[in-house]
């Protein structure tokens, strides 16, 4: 239930009285919350709060779609946050009267047919995972018992577009860069030999990089022109170690930088790189000149890297530590792909292992001519004792 208080605050003129509404939310925490001058507003407003239910049979789905996306402004990225609450006001905001017990497995099922049907499979996807992710913090809290979404079948997603590039195509690409846009070399060096995200090196400062140690820190990232003092999630927090070829480019990029300005790939004006910017005054006309028409994208570096860090032996742990996974399964299903390079290496090892000539195998040889043969007989019977 919620209340209303009094509160006194000293003023210039003197103390004066304010009314605040106390209610507990659903996790019996207590809040105030509003600011009036009299008793009778905040009457008017009472019963925005006295709708909280702590009854897990009268839970509603607005409810835990409001505590979910708190808990998402606080501690997901914000175009996170801005994709689960568009989702939210589109998809799921017409029911958030309804008692969470109230719809079942098998009319959500339908639900998300009519979603995948007018929308399309990934907008569905997105949905599913929010909904999903809403209900099983409710479970964490004790709010529900059991996850409805569960029961609901995946869509199948059309095979994505990705076309990430072999070491030799990396190369060239490479090569033209510093032909054609040397001011961009050290830059594109860095997307492919770190396996970053773009907003996170396009935040890295110069002490971001620590020559002694080959290591970069990625603790930010600049997205959609904004600078955020944090990576994408709390796995990506983390320090990438980067071989000394690299380390010896930043140095000679770092030289050439204006002292005074703490960013390590400033723009022409000494900001931030627009994303969008980067991509078609340079990346799309670099493509063009290597004369690669296949779609590739800035962030298919990133994929790039894991491909030529599995194709070459490294682990999957550490690959997955490199760019900043939570998980090992997310480098190796949706990153990592069975390329040329790992094809190539892949056959040449497996042949290898074949065609090996172990010392220690026993190999049959012509009996020398002066080497009398000993036949055994086939049965013990023949022997004459």
């Amino acid at each position: 239930m919620a209340g209303i208080s009094k509160k006194k605050y000293k003023t210039k003129k003197g103390i004066i009285n304010k009314y605040v509404i106390t209610y507990r939310d659903i996790f019996g925490k207590q809040h105030t919350s509003g600011l009036y001058d009299t008793i009778k507003e905040a009457k008017k407003d009472l019963w925005k709060y006295d709708k909280v239910e702590t009854d897990k049979q009268k839970i509603t789905y607005g409810e835990i779609f409001s505590i979910f996306l708190k808990k998402a402004e606080n501690e997901y990225a914000e175009s996170t946050f801005n994709t689960y609450k568009s989702i939210y006001e589109r998809f799921f905001e017409n029911i958030k009267d309804v008692k969470y017990d109230k719809i079942s497995s098998i009319q959500w099922q339908e639900y998300f047919y009519d979603i995948e049907t007018k929308s399309g499979p990934y907008i569905q996807q997105t949905c599913l995972k929010f909904a999903k992710a809403a209900i099983n913090y409710a479970i964490h809290h004790n709010l529900v018992e059991y996850n409805v979404f569960n029961k609901i079948e995946k869509t199948k997603l059309p095979k994505a577009d990705i076309h990430h590039l072999t070491v030799e195509e990396l190369k060239f690409v490479l090569d033209e860069c510093k032909r054609s846009y040397p001011q961009y070399y050290a830059l594109l060096y860095t997307f492919i030999g770190t396996g970053a995200r773009e907003g996170e090196i396009f935040a890295l400062t110069k002490e971001d990089f620590d020559s002694e140690n080959l290591t970069i820190r990625i603790n930010k990232q600049y997205t959609n022109n904004k600078l955020y003092p944090h990576p994408k999630t709390a796995s990506s927090n983390r320090h990438i170690n980067i071989f000394a070829d690299l380390a010896e480019v930043l140095k000679e990029h770092i030289k050439r930088l204006d002292k005074d300005n703490p960013l390590l790939f400033p723009n022409r004006v000494g900001n931030y790189h627009n994303d969008s910017n980067f991509r078609i005054r340079f990346w799309y006309k670099l493509l063009e000149l290597c004369g690669i028409e296949k779609r590739v994208r800035i962030h298919d570096l990133r994929g790039s890297y894991i491909d030529l860090g599995l194709a070459n032996g490294l682990s999957v742990k550490f690959v997955q530590n490199q760019v900043g996974h939570s998980k090992a399964e997310t480098t190796l299903n949706i990153y990592a792909k069975n390329n040329n390079d790992m094809i190539i290496k892949a056959r040449d090892k497996i042949n290898n292992i074949f065609s090996e000539k172990c010392e220690n195998n026993v190999r049959i040889k012509e009996n020398p001519p002066n080497k009398k043969i000993i036949r055994l007989p086939k049965r013990l019977t023949d022997i004459n004792f």
